[in-house]
């Protein structure tokens, strides 16, 4: 403690008096003297420090307001001092001014000599308080309305050039606003002060861009450490593959949905397949030399096994190919063996007088006219005795009739003489149940197999696509009625089972022919409308034949990536990833200026031209390759790619939040801190 004469009156002072600078002394000494003036005791006011002092600090550094806090509270106090200084103890700072201008002069005194002894007292502390101060605000400015922070920390900008612009123009004019409410004394100071600030400040917000690319490619080394990316399936691929494959090809929305398409089309599906990107990536490298058999090698051998993919995916959801000619022949062996089952039943036959019949047979002939009075006569002639006109009473002489006209009965097509046969056919049937008892056991055992070589022989036609395709409801119905057992018969019939051989024959036969055809094999089977795929489901359940189908349409997206890839016309659809390979084989040119001179600068030149030109080449063939052989990997090897791609996608969309975060908040620290340091608002 010390003492201090002012105006004959002795007050005590600490001794952090005799630290400050003349110009501060006299400054406290007036302060005393304008105290004791007004009746106080003219004790030196203790020196600003602590929390108080520390929050001034944080509110300095407020961006644009922060250098006009002092003067907006010495204007608020100038106010208030009347009313509320009768009111403060004797120790407190009054205003004892008479006007409001005085109390203003004495108050903006007062709010200076506090940030001044904090910033002597603690200089590192109030710095760095300042920048926390621009840090924080900048970042509630942001979160508050984003364009207008973005705009006022010059965080905008596409490229690298328009970046510097943007934070140069932000920091000039942060550090203009900021230097004008700084400056004192009239307008004139404060706009010098606000140009020299203005000045420093640009060159502040420039200085910024590389420090904030710094912090967050650090922020990205250690996140992506964190997230274990230097082990993942690009982390054998250069960096300049990489990065093209993160900044082109890795949107999250895009590369989700990619995803679930490969998983539909299963594991020998490519991202070529899914992705008009990945399909560019692909015809770029294939139309590069070097890199062709890389990309071409893999999709030819995948067409060359799609026949075998449609039969396992057939046999897996449908069933083995049951070959209807084998099934049909096995069929007539049944037949036959059925067939010899008559004969002991016709040796327990009894005679029967087919009289009435033959009566009712001759008055159909006087009746009928043509074809069918004709085949009518040859029948009623084969009911008489051989060489007699005398009916017989054999029921194996009217079986081997009846059988007689089941032959005549295939192959005629005129109505009239089927209607006249079936009748025939039927009165006769009639008089051998009656005469031999068991007949009827083996008719139905006959009748059923019979069934069921017709039955295969109509599911050929299941599945065709023209003027005779039979429809779902046809379909549905002769596969009800088809199941019904007919004449002595139990349970159900087989025709259904022989329409779904039939025409799980017919799609075995598609594949077998067409499979070099797909476009030709989907027609076939799925057809063109919904009607195949309707009647798919009725023959084998739904869902069984949806994956059949899908695998046709697999196949045919296989089908169609490699043609465009390997014979395709569609050029444009790999310019960009060539234009990319063009731009790394050109490699970089050697200025004139840079060599010997004359003759022996031009073939120095031409040497180092050649080596930088083939070394552009090497990278632009091993970036082919890298990104290349990404494009058509399949199985477990594509979906760790995949994998890889949409995590550091997603890592890139942050990295972008966090630079631009990073950006503004470097940038609001920078502006709010360099005020502080010497020598800038001396």
């Amino acid at each position: 403690m010390g003492t201090l004469t002012v105006n004959g009156i002795k007050v005590q002072v600490d001794d952090s008096f005799k630290t400050l600078s003349p110009e501060q002394q006299e400054a406290t000494v007036n302060e005393i003297a304008a105290q004791i003036a007004a009746g106080g005791k003219g004790n030196a006011p203790a020196r600003s420090g602590g929390v108080e002092g520390a929050v001034r600090s944080v509110a300095r550094g407020t961006l644009g307001i922060g250098s006009y806090l002092d003067e907006l509270n010495a204007a608020t106090n100038a106010a208030l001092a009347p009313l509320v200084d009768p009111f403060l103890p004797d120790s407190y700072e009054k205003l004892p001014g008479q006007t409001w201008g005085e109390r203003y002069d004495q108050a903006l005194h007062i709010q200076r000599r506090k940030d001044d002894e904090y910033d002597t007292d603690h200089p590192k502390l109030s710095t760095g308080l300042q920048i926390a101060g621009g840090v924080g605000s900048g970042g509630a400015l942001l979160r508050a309305a984003p364009v207008i922070g973005n705009y006022a920390l010059g965080n905008t900008g596409a490229s690298v050039g328009s970046r510097l612009v943007s934070a140069g123009v932000a920091g000039g004019g942060t550090g203009a606003v900021q230097g004008f409410g700084a400056g004192e004394g009239g307008a004139s100071n404060r706009a010098r002060q606000g140009v020299t600030e203005g000045v420093i400040g640009i060159g502040t917000g420039i200085a910024t861009v590389p420090i904030a690319a710094g912090a967050n490619k650090l922020a990205s080394k250690v996140a992506r450490m964190i997230l274990g990316e230097s082990n993942d399936a690009l982390s054998t691929v250069t960096d300049q593959a990489r990065r093209y494959v993160v900044d082109e090809l890795s949107d999250p929305a895009k590369v989700a949905r990619y995803r679930d398409s490969l998983v539909q089309l299963g594991p020998d599906a490519m991202l070529a397949d899914v992705s008009p990107e990945w399909l560019g990536v692909a015809r770029g490298a294939a139309a590069r030399p070097g890199t062709r058999g890389l990309i071409v090698d893999p999709l030819n051998e995948r067409s060359s096994l799609a026949n075998t993919r449609l039969r396992a995916d057939v046999a897996d959801n449908l069933g083995p190919d049951p070959v209807p000619s084998r099934v049909d022949r096995s069929l007539a062996g049944d037949q036959d063996q059925v067939r010899r089952r008559y004969g002991p039943v016709m040796a327990e036959r009894s005679n029967y007088d087919f009289t009435q019949i033959a009566d009712t047979l001759d008055d159909e002939i006087q009746r009928l006219r043509g074809p069918a009075q004709r085949q009518l006569q040859n029948v009623r002639q084969m009911l008489n005795v051989n060489g007699q006109d005398l009916v017989t009473t054999d029921p194996a002489i009217a079986f081997e009739t009846r059988q007689a006209i089941d032959g005549i009965l295939e192959t005629e097509q005129n109505p009239k003489v089927i209607s006249a046969l079936t009748e025939a056919r039927q009165m006769i049937d009639d008089g051998l149940r009656a005469s031999v008892p068991r007949i009827k056991e083996v008719d139905a055992q006959f009748a059923e197999i019979a069934r069921q070589r017709e039955a295969l022989g109509e599911g050929r036609s299941i599945m065709n696509n023209g003027a005779t395709a039979m429809r779902p409801s046809e379909l549905d119905e002769a596969l009800r009625q088809g199941a019904l057992p007919q004449g002595e018969m139990v349970g159900p019939s087989g025709v259904p089972l022989r329409m779904q051989q039939s025409s799980l024959g017919e799609i075995y036969r598609a594949i077998g022919t067409e499979a070099n055809d797909l476009n030709a094999l989907r027609k076939t089977v799925r057809g063109e409308g919904d009607w195949n795929r309707e009647k798919l489901g009725m023959l084998f359940g739904q869902e069984r034949a949806d994956n059949v189908l899908n695998s046709i349409d697999r196949e045919n997206v296989f089908a169609d990536t490699a043609n465009r890839v390997t014979r395709g016309s569609d050029t444009a659809m790999g310019s960009r990833f060539n234009q990319f390979l063009d731009e790394v084989s050109k490699g970089q040119e050697i200025p004139s200026d840079a060599t010997l001179t004359g003759t022996a600068a031009k073939l120095f030149k031409s040497i180092v031209k050649r080596i930088v030109q083939g070394n552009a080449d090497a990278n632009a063939g091993k970036l082919a390759q890298d990104i290349g052989r990404l494009s058509v990997a399949t199985g477990s090897t594509r979906d760790q790619i995949v994998e890889a791609i949409l995590r550091r996608g997603q890592q890139n969309v942050l990295d972008q939040q966090r630079m631009s975060t990073v950006r503004a908040l470097t940038r609001a620290g920078g502006l709010a801190g360099y005020s502080s340091l010497p020598g800038v608002r001396n």
